[in-house]
């Protein structure tokens, strides 16, 4: 294999690290101690260095990380006397990542980290999986788990165990996921039980643990037994080791199709000594912290791998020649390359603008709690940040959505470029299509970003109808005199996904509408979500939110992904190419969705009666 650098040849990703990502406001809110860190005195000293930085991230992972990929594959995670053995080469690559002073990167300069927000997380999660995802999920637990005991954690617990996490001595997990509680947190029964010195007591056991053999695991448990509500939730620091002896059992490395070299365990907490994390009954609140921002990581490790996809597939169809040309100059895989190539850039797109978000949200929440402001000031940053929270908030959800149901179809259609070679091992192709399995599992399902959008969809109608009608009927007018023929498109897109939610609160809501209620009357609309609000989401029946919350989010991530394709136009003259592609392709699908919501199917409705149930209380969870 040649020595790449996964950073520099990836044009798409320099363009928006360069173009895209706004360094002069990141860096006019972060502190002081940031700066002197990376001694960036401008916007573009601080863009420089990560650049540099970035640059040197990507030499590794395409001359040490990707050369140990294959090897990787068909290696085993061992466990012996309760000790997770790692296969050599995941060794020397998690060596190599800590040599480079990978796990200091996003942890804060005073505990001894270089203070990178949230985006160079995300664009390492890119890289690193591009060159070899079982790495990344064996690497990736540093900055996450350091940022929720600075956030919530005491200051006993950040001098303890933040600077050795960002020296890489030490690395964490996520502990949510029992045998018998996935999505359904409040279902856990894992409890904590209160010592003498103050420290707890962890009972139960949790399964499906990434990097479950680190030193550190951040628990879900109730704060006492029998406990029912996720108000009982609490979020404990429980080390695996205490005075070198088990402080944590792990009983059980799961056998996976993909992901061959990283360890997934089950792991046994018997009065396991663990410290509390902030306040009792807000675990939940910390855990959804924590597991948006991984919901993020997601989405970029499905960039990575649609990344190493494409560029597989376009190589080989440029080699392989049939009928005295290369198979890419055939127009179906001609076709099929461009439309895997603006796929993957679409999704790279509105993956920096939803981390951009929540990198700015962060920033803007230490910058405001950390320098002198007079209330005027104060009031417009609050108002800066609580816009970057909600349209960060809209999109990781879609993002997650996105890449978890698409990147397996995007892999299955790399592998199908390559012909019968695609199914031999020779190739990566096969390799590609099962590790893309992984993204619409975990961290919250597809399913579960689904109920997330649509509930968040009809919370922000119930909140503001009058600027959602406003801005529908803005949509219509538009899309009726718009002369451009990209923007009247796009236009076109977003009235139907404004229909898709009309027609599904229309199914939700009990009262009656009069006769001739219509659709393009602004009265007619705004009366009929007025009336949201008076039942406050009490629905008699939640089915038809519950049955088409995936159509919603899919037409949602169509939107968004446009929106974002044609906002990076200005920045360069290609990407109106992407855009209108990506436009003209997701227009028909968008259509078929919402005939698939308006239109009734008896069928289902029929198959889901025999389903019915009379539960204490129906409300949309995610």
């Amino acid at each position: 294999m040649k020595n790449k650098n996964y950073y520099l040849d990836n044009d798409d990703l320099v363009f928006h690290v360069s173009n895209r990502l706004d360094f002069e406001k990141l860096f006019n809110w972060l502190p002081d101690s940031e700066k002197e860190c990376v001694n960036a005195e401008t916007s573009e000293d601080y863009k420089k260095v990560w650049r540099e930085v970035l640059e040197t991230f990507g030499e590794i992972c395409g001359s040490s990380i990707a050369p140990n990929a294959k090897e990787l594959e068909h290696a085993k995670v061992k466990l012996e006397n309760g000790e997770v053995i790692l296969p050599e080469k995941m060794q020397e690559n998690l060596k190599v990542l800590k040599e480079f002073g990978a796990p200091a990167l996003s942890v804060k300069a005073k505990y001894g980290g270089m203070g990178g927000t949230l985006i160079f997380d995300m664009i390492g999660c890119e890289v690193l999986n591009r060159a070899c995802p079982s790495t990344l999920l064996n690497s990736s637990w540093y900055g996450t788990i350091a940022h929720i005991l600075e956030e919530y954690g005491s200051q006993e617990l950040k001098d303890e165990y933040i600077p050795r996490i960002a020296s890489g001595e030490l690395s964490g997990n996520m502990a949510l996921t029992e045998p018998d509680a996935g999505s359904d947190l409040a279902a856990l029964r894992t409890y904590a039980e209160k010592d003498e010195d103050g420290s707890y007591r962890i009972h139960g056991s949790k399964r499906f643990i990434s990097n479950g053999n680190s030193e550190l695991s951040l628990v879900l448990a109730k704060n006492k037994k029998g406990a029912v509500g996720l108000e009982h939730l609490s979020l404990f620091l429980c080390p695996r080791k205490i005075d070198d002896k088990d402080n944590i059992k792990i009983t059980k490395i799961e056998e996976k199709v993909a992901l061959h070299g990283s360890a997934t365990c089950e792991l046994a907490y018997d009065g396991s000594k663990a410290w509390l994390i902030g306040e009792h009954g807000q675990g939940y609140r910390y855990m959804l912290d924590l597991m948006n921002d991984s919901r993020l990581g997601v989405g970029f490790q499905g960039v990575g791998l649609m990344e190493a996809c494409w560029r597989m597939a376009k190589e080989y169809a440029n080699e392989r020649e049939t009928w005295g040309k290369p198979i890419a100059h055939h127009e179906l895989v001609a076709e099929k390359l461009l439309d895997l190539e603006v796929e993957l850039k679409a999704t790279r797109s509105l993956g920096y603008q939803a981390s951009f978000c929540r990198a700015m949200m962060y920033a803007g929440e230490y910058y405001k709690t950390n320098t002198d402001m007079d209330e005027s000031t104060r009031k417009q940053i609050d108002k800066e940040i609580h816009e970057y929270r909600m349209k960060g908030r809209a999109l990781t959800p879609l993002l997650k959505y996105w890449v978890g149901e698409k990147s397996v179809e995007f892999a299955r259609r790399s592998m199908q470029v390559l012909g019968g070679y695609g199914f031999t091992t020779e190739y990566p192709a096969e390799k590609w299509v099962r590790e893309s399995l992984i993204y619409s599992l975990y961290e919250g399902t597809s399913q579960m970003q689904a109920l997330m959008c649509v509930k968040d969809t009809i919370k922000g109608i119930i909140n503001e109808p009058k600027e959602f009608v406003e801005s529908y009927m803005s949509i219509s007018y538009k899309k009726m005199w718009e002369r451009n023929p990209l923007q009247k498109k796009y236009y076109l897109i977003q009235h139907m996904v404004c229909r898709a939610i009309l027609s599904l609160i229309m199914k939700l809501l009990t009262v009656n509408l009069k006769p001739n209620f219509s659709f393009e009357n602004k009265a007619d609309i705004l009366t009929m979500l007025k009336s949201l609000k008076k039942q406050k989401l009490k629905f008699e029946n939640l089915r038809p939110a519950l049955l088409h919350a995936e159509r919603i989010c899919e037409m949602k991530c169509y939107e968004a992904l446009a929106d974002s394709l044609i906002s990076d136009i200005p920045f360069h003259p290609d990407r109106k190419r992407l855009a209108e592609r990506f436009v003209y392709s997701a227009y028909p699908k968008v259509k078929c969705l919402l005939a698939q919501i308006v239109d009734e199917d008896e069928v289902i409705n029929d198959t889901l009666k025999g389903y019915d149930h009379k539960p204490k209380e129906q409300h949309l969870h995610a």
